[in-house]
């Protein structure tokens, strides 16, 4: 049975990682007079080099996925491009989306069926599992071995499971930390300064002191947006690892289920203890001034403003990330145990577009940045001597004055082959693949949803779930809290979650029985 009152494990080493993505229309003059861009006998021209200029056609792609734009954007993609050209006689068109409009974006051009090649996928952004089910992806059951074939051999056969929606796989799976574990982290120049004693956090609420201090103590300038409150995001999901609840279907789609127990049941998260204190946490620090006044209109935040946030995703060596986002050492608080989950495992993923002309070059360039350590980290880093400089065999140092990233790492390839900064430790790949290893196994893992059934009442429940999120996320409905709590619970049911929750129950079910 669910246990409300789990209290979270204080784990060293594991930091916190936010987690926390393409459109293209290929030129028709880039088709070969076959209409495919290679052949089955020049898959293995992905190894790169003149033979592969030679064997395939040029081809452009377009490839989209969520990020801020830099400056040095354009120079870092000529450069891969020129590596992508000579490689495999691909060339790409890079467009980043920012990150809170990515899905939403992303959506309307999938369902205008725009033409596309590579896309940023996950059960978070740009909903896997409901676009693999409607077609919208590439089937690459049988592409992924034959054009990304070291790609694929790198994963054990059961985390490609994870990825299969009706038995097939729609997208690659970027290889990173897949056992999630939950964490907030705090400003460590404020946690010293205000005497802050982050050992009995268990959840948000136990952030108002620390909040209050800072709000009473700092510069009103400086205090406009304390908590980071991620306004466009599921917030609320980061949690889960720490209830060890699992996400079915999709984090907009109520219906989650116990992890861990032997006979999973699947209920409705917003219908819980947890929900209920997360939404009148927020609505308490809106009130009281931690979340910024405008954070529903406010264009641009300063994450050196922040003094608290709550994270996803734990792993080991992320303080330098973290660092690096909020422009100051960040104190750590990890809640709960590391668990492995089907929808962790694929947190981050590369589809392909149903659209796509060329999903074997596609392909091969999956294959490219998952396995040409000097591309992908190009593509993360940007440029030697401009954007960052080697201070060690695999060890670098951001330049100032650069112009490009570092890059979300997870959102590419393989981040194994990531270049170590800062305070990340020499191992701290190693480690990952340890805690991979290690982490909690959840009863459900390699299980996923069929939505055939409930199409109609999974889109109109994850509709009314975004209808809400963003001022939940906010603290935005203020007095009117619990009765927009209450409104929203009751537009669930008339969506029909009841009859949702039921048949992802009776699909939970067959698989726990099957096995």
């Amino acid at each position: 049975m669910r246990n409300y009152t789990r209290l979270a494990a204080i784990v060293p080493l594991l930091s916190a990682m936010i987690v926390a993505a393409g459109c293209s229309s290929s030129d028709p003059k880039d088709a070969d007079a076959k209409g495919t861009s290679a052949s089955p006998s020049s898959a293995s021209a992905s190894e790169g080099g003149a033979s592969t200029q030679e064997a395939l056609e040029p081809v452009k792609l377009k490839y989209y996925f969520f990020g801020a734009a830099k400056p040095g954007d354009a120079a870092v993609y000529d450069e891969i491009n020129k590596r992508l050209k000579e490689k495999i006689n691909t060339t790409i068109e890079f467009v980043k989306v920012p990150n809170g409009d990515y899905t939403q974006k992303m959506s309307v051009m999938v369902n205008a069926q725009e033409a596309f090649d590579l896309a940023f996928t996950s059960p978070n952004y740009l909903d896997y599992f409901s676009n693999a089910a409607k077609g919208s992806f590439v089937d690459l059951t049988e592409l992924l071995p034959q054009y990304a074939p070291k790609t694929y051999a790198e994963l054990k056969p059961e985390i490609w499971n994870a990825a299969k929606v009706n038995g097939k796989i729609y997208a690659a799976i970027n290889q990173q930390i897949f056992a999630r574990q939950s964490g907030l982290s705090l400003s460590k120049p404020l946690v010293d300064k205000y005497g802050f004693d982050v050992s009995g956090v268990k959840k948000l609420s136990d952030l108002l002191p620390f909040l209050e201090k800072v709000k009473a103590g700092e510069p009103v300038e400086q205090t406009d947006q304390l908590y980071n409150a991620q306004m466009k995001n599921q917030v609320f999901s980061y949690f889960f690892p720490y209830y060890e609840w699992e996400t079915i279907g999709g984090t907009d789609v109520p219906g989650v289920a116990d992890s861990t127990e032997e006979h999973p049941t699947v209920f409705n998260e917003y219908d819980t203890p947890e929900f209920k204190d997360f939404v009148m946490t927020m609505s308490e620090y809106q009130r009281k001034g931690y979340i910024a006044k405008d954070a529903l209109t406010r264009p641009t935040f300063d994450p050196a403003k922040y003094a608290a946030n709550s994270i996803a995703t734990l792993m080991p060596g992320i303080e330098e990330t973290l660092k690096t986002t909020y422009k100051a050492d960040q104190v750590i608080i990890p809640l709960g145990d590391p668990i492995l989950t089907s929808p962790n495992a694929i947190a981050t993923m590369t589809a392909v577009s149903s659209t796509s002309k060329h999903p074997e070059r596609a392909l091969m360039v999956i294959e490219a940045f998952n396995t040409d350590k000097d591309l992908y980290n190009l593509m993360v880093w940007g440029r030697e001597g401009v954007d960052y400089k080697k201070v060690g065999d695999n060890r670098v140092e951001s330049l100032p004055g650069a112009t490009y990233g570092p890059a979300y790492g997870w959102m590419f390839g393989n981040q194994f082959n990531a270049y170590v900064s800062g305070s990340q430790p020499d191992d701290v790949w190693a480690q990952t693949k340890a805690l991979n290893e290690s982490a909690k196994v959840s009863t459900l893992f390699g299980f996923n949803f069929n939505p055939d059934n409930v199409k109609a009442e999974s889109a109109n429940c994850a509709a009314i779930v975004n209808e809400y999120k963003a001022a939940f996320n906010t603290g935005m409905y203020g007095s009117d809290t619990e009765k927009k709590y209450n409104e929203f619970l009751a537009k669930l049911k008339t969506a029909g979650v009841d009859k949702l929750i039921a048949e992802k129950q009776k699909q939970v079910d067959a698989f726990i029985a099957a096995k």
